[in-house]
């Protein structure tokens, strides 16, 4: 009888379907025909009754867990009811968290072995000793329990990224949810707040490719299963020149010819990689096409040094703004609060100095301690919580306050700026000469004060409400709040503070743009202060901006 395996990455989100089981499971179907193994799609949102039931739903000789710092506790939960329920099931635990903490992971977790590094070779393998008897401590990278401690072997190399696992069985489990792709694998920079920086890492400073034209063939085609974002996990999309320039060409050119349709594609990056020639051959991409996610972390010297982030900010800033400048592609860039040698001062000018690059998002994200990473083996004086994502709860130069108001700042930059609903607004706010760091930090206390969810209605008043009280002019406040509103909302609603008082010559101004647009069959029309009419006409929104077309037509 077939051994009977089952597989699971445990997602963060609903439209999030993990990579890691389907190169596995292709691993196993090729070197072990007498093992049958199961994809589990499951979700920590889920409750633990319904992922236990859905896991013992297959039966499982071997259960094997993918672990993250979003899952770990979910799957030690889940673990755990597992052994409760059915002691003779074999448990395989692998992925980053894994690699990292072996120790503490058989500690906390009742399984049997750990696997360290990639797993398409050791997985394979150590299923064999399962199944037919052997040294489980010849298996590259697997750790299990002996009379002595812990038994730990030497993980394998990484091998290469292959395109074949995007199979009839992926394409089905995808379902219309965001792609997850990788067409390479390992990191050439070693950061010491990532653990890719881990110089004990099996792939230390080694990124393996996938061949370039095998990487575009698959890139086309996952474009044009039916999702809407094509996700490159890639940890540095850019950094081999030659293939970086035959994949973007390739891409719009594709485009261009019709052969994918209106698809994003999205890949993180290192801007300061990308010379003249990519800069230029960038700018003729179709809008919408790429979206890139370019890491700053930090604008302060010290604590890119302190990090060995070793970066140009100036040739940095230069190509984030020649990215920008065609407005053809959407850049989402990010700081990291909580790094060595940064205060609240200097994380504000970096704030500052990021803002002012105009991205379309700025991301506030916050230090974390994971396993593997430089930041957490060393003893800096840095305090974190002890459950994942470990996360940073003071430094010797952040206070816990100081981390609980860019707590707040980033919430409200989250909602307000990166949502792109009040980007009118936010410019009359920034044009009283408020810092958009103090701007932010107000916005973010505003918001903490309040309890509950928030509705669209409620943080459009705590919006108005708080760039009046910066000196505002109240009716262009309001007047760039409506054409935010039609341009974000295809519904036309207004909240009551932001309509017209004047009913009779909304409805003329409404029969005015029906003759005047006779194609655009539902006009959402407001009355600004002037008494022009704002319409939106649009049924798309901008595929970089997000934001529709609004027409101000004077009567």
């Amino acid at each position: 009888m077939p051994l009977r395996l089952t597989l699971t990455g445990l997602a963060s989100q609903y439209i999030h379907m993990p990579l890691a089981p389907f190169c596995l499971k292709k691993a196993v179907d090729e070197s072990c025909p007498d093992v049958t193994t199961t994809i589990c799609d499951l979700n920590i949102n889920d409750t633990p009754e319904a992922l236990l039931a859905r896991v013992m739903a297959t039966e499982p000789d071997v259960l094997g867990i993918c672990l993250y710092i979003w899952n770990r506790e979910c799957a030690a939960r889940l673990i755990r009811r597992v052994k409760a329920l059915s002691p003779g099931t074999v448990v395989i635990v692998g992925g980053p968290e894994a690699t990292f903490s072996a120790e503490t992971t058989f500690r906390e977790m009742p399984i049997d072995y750990l696997l360290r590094g990639a797993g398409e070779e050791s997985l394979p393998a150590l299923l064999q000793v399962i199944l037919h008897g052997g040294d489980a401590g010849a298996v590259p990278g697997c750790c299990f329990r002996t009379a002595d401690g812990l038994h730990t072997s030497l993980p394998a190399p990484a091998p290469a990224p292959r395109s074949d696992l995007y199979d009839d069985t992926w394409h089905t489990a995808l379902n219309g949810r965001m792609a997850y792709v990788e067409t390479s694998r390992g990191c050439p920079f070693q950061c010491a707040f990532c653990l890719s920086g881990n110089k004990e890492a099996p792939d230390a400073r080694q990124v393996a490719f996938m061949p370039v034209d095998e990487a575009l063939e698959l890139l086309i085609r996952i474009g044009n299963s039916g999702c809407d974002t094509v996700k490159l996990i890639d940890r540095t999309f850019n950094c081999h020149k030659a293939r970086t320039m035959a994949l973007i060409r390739g891409l719009i050119d594709a485009r261009k010819e019709g052969r994918i349709g209106e698809v994003c594609y999205h890949f993180e990056v290192a801007a300061d990689l990308f010379d003249d020639d990519a800069l230029s051959l960038l700018s003729t991409a179709p809008a919408g096409l790429f979206q890139m996610e370019a890491g700053l972390q930090s604008f302060h010297a010290p604590t890119l040094d302190a990090c060995d982030r070793h970066t140009d900010m100036n040739r940095l800033t230069d190509r984030i703004r020649r990215i920008l400048a065609p407005g053809n592609i959407h850049l989402h860039i990010d700081l990291i609060a909580g790094l060595p040698e940064e205060d609240f001062d200097t994380f504000g000018r970096s704030f500052d100095l990021a803002f002012a690059l105009q991205p379309h998002q700025l991301q506030l994200g916050f230090l974390k301690f994971i396993h593997g990473s430089k930041l957490r083996t060393e003893q800096w004086g840095a305090r974190f919580a002890p459950d994942p994502p470990y996360e940073v709860l003071s430094t010797p130069w952040l206070s816990y306050t100081e981390l609980h108001r860019l707590h707040d700042a980033a919430e409200a930059v989250e909602r307000i700026h990166n949502s792109g609903r009040f980007s009118l607004a936010e410019q009359l706010a920034l044009q009283t000469g408020m810092r958009p760091f103090d701007l932010y930090l107000r916005l973010g206390e505003r918001m903490a004060a309040r309890q509950g969810r928030w509705s669209l209605d409620h943080l459009t008043r705590l919006v108005y409400d708080a760039f009046l009280s910066l000196g505002v002019e109240e009716h262009a406040l309001r007047d760039a709040m409506i054409l935010d509103r039609l341009a974000t909302d295809n519904t036309g609603y207004l909240p009551p503070f932001l309509q017209s008082t004047d009913a009779a010559a909304l409805k003329t101004a409404a029969r005015a743009c029906r003759e005047t647009l006779p194609e655009v069959r539902h006009p959402r029309v407001a009355l600004l202060s002037d008494g022009s009419a704002a319409v939106a006409m649009w049924t798309k929104k901008h595929p970089v901006t997000q934001r529709g077309e609004v027409g101000v037509f004077r009567q």
